[in-house]
């Protein structure tokens, strides 16, 4: 008779506890967004929408190539920021035109890419002609899936592009924000 008793008290415990603490999704929240670049290579307008809410952010980049680029070159640079200290959890640097002629070389980068990608025009071949427009458009950071072993915490994310033999720099965004916890129904 215990054990069949057991069996129900087992199930309706697991079913509570897992809509209470199962099914949490760790996601961006973005405070801010800075953005600079060269106006001899590129033109670009952003947009930083709903920056009160924590699960509808989005950002929009409007852009325009001013000249040919034959080669660029992206680096980014995640931070955990806790108070006055910085931390660099991860930096990676990728050949932009190379990654576009071999996607399958570079997994991480092809995960972000192919989020990006959709609904969105980003360069697809390289060199990537002059006056050439490109967009990437309401895309929400809620929707990025983050790595469990980031730290829920502040952080900084520095996503930079170089082009040319002299590094020369065209675009410098860092993203403002912190990681946080939420259940997967907020997200729908």
């Amino acid at each position: 008779m215990f054990k069949l008793c057991l069996v129900p008290i087992t199930i309706i415990l697991l079913v509570g506890l897992s809509t209470i603490n199962c099914f949490m999704t760790l996601i961006p929240v973005l405070n801010r967004i800075v953005c600079k670049f060269n106006d001899r290579v590129i033109n670009i307008t952003h947009a930083f929408e709903q920056p009160e809410s924590i699960t509808n952010q989005s950002v929009t980049f409007e852009m325009e190539m001013v000249r040919e680029l034959k080669e660029m070159k992206m680096t980014i640079a995640y931070y955990a920021v806790n108070g006055d200290t910085i931390n660099r959890i991860l930096k990676r640097t990728v050949d932009v035109c190379t990654y576009v002629k071999r996607p399958a070389a570079d997994r991480l980068v092809k995960v972000i890419y192919d989020h990006i990608e959709r609904n969105n025009r980003i360069p697809t071949v390289c060199p990537i002609p002059s006056h050439d427009k490109y967009y990437i458009r309401h895309l929400r950071p809620a929707s990025i899936r983050i790595p469990a072993f980031l730290p829920e915490s502040s952080f900084m994310f520095d996503t930079n592009f170089h082009t040319g033999v002299l590094f020369e720099p065209m675009v410098e965004v860092r993203y403002h924000g912190r990681l946080v916890r939420v259940m997967n129904s907020e997200l729908s």
